[in-house]
């Protein structure tokens, strides 16, 4: 196997079998794989987790943390939901996310009988991971946000929800944006624990190279080391200056 044909499978994977392809699930989602499909679940991930963590986060700011002043009814229905929330938060933050991805994996299949594509669970885990995480980033940027500042806002006639989008997610985003960057490269680097699960993603792939093929472990390893560490170092450096940059017109 030629070094081309190693950095080709690592970045798309090798093609799956026409007799493994669901027909009730696009083919374009069962045949991704190698770093495309490492790069995609990130995506998607950060994507879906961003309302979920926003939700969650709100939700255990009870009434005046997310949104501001609310009337007694409200505020009763707010302080119901607290509950499941941090439920929600404290028990998956207290599995390892390998655990996490074994469960979203066989209780589908087990409790409902449901054969779904990989790259769904896999997005579904990694999505509920990066969900909890996120909430706590919010919660964190949300304790920034000066109450004087709300009742200003809510004395010049802003709504709740004017109020949420024009006055406390500015100012959360510049609190946050450091750790929500950092969440970025670490789901990047943590969706390689889906190999034991048989995603076909990067660290996977470079698995089946090693087995299918007799070529240098060390290689194959190194080649995924440097894919992994380039991508993670381009990444931190775009975002510490997306981070200059918003911080810059955050602060005008």
């Amino acid at each position: 196997m030629s070094l081309y044909e190693i950095i080709r499978t690592l970045l798309i994977g090798y093609p799956i079998p026409p007799e493994m392809i669901d027909p009730n699930f696009p083919v374009f989602i069962q045949r991704i794989g190698g770093l495309n499909l490492t790069l995609v679940v990130t995506v998607l991930s950060l994507l879906l987790g961003t309302p979920l963590g926003l939700v969650l986060a709100m939700t255990r700011s009870g009434p005046h943390g997310g949104i501001g002043r609310l009337p007694l009814g409200e505020k009763m229905g707010w302080w119901a939901l607290q509950g499941p929330a941090t439920v929600i938060v404290e028990v998956i933050r207290g599995i390892p996310i390998m655990i996490l991805v074994l469960l979203t994996f066989y209780l589908p299949y087990r409790l409902f009988r449901l054969r779904v594509p990989p790259i769904i669970l896999a997005t579904v885990a990694l999505s509920l991971y990066s969900g909890v995480y996120l909430s706590e980033i919010f919660r964190s940027g949300f304790r920034a946000v000066d109450e004087r500042w709300v009742d200003a806002a809510h004395t010049l006639g802003l709504g709740k929800w004017q109020v949420l989008l024009k006055i406390k997610l500015p100012i959360t985003l510049r609190a946050m944006l450091p750790a929500l960057l950092g969440l970025v490269i670490t789901i990047f680097k943590d969706s390689s624990v889906l190999m034991v699960v048989g995603v076909p993603e990067l660290t996977f792939s470079a698995r089946q190279i090693q087995v299918a093929e007799p070529v240098s472990y060390a290689l194959v390893l190194g080649l995924v080391l440097l894919i992994y560490w380039s991508l993670a170092t381009t990444g931190s450096v775009l975002c510490n200056r997306l981070e200059k940059v918003c911080s810059k017109h955050l602060s005008e």
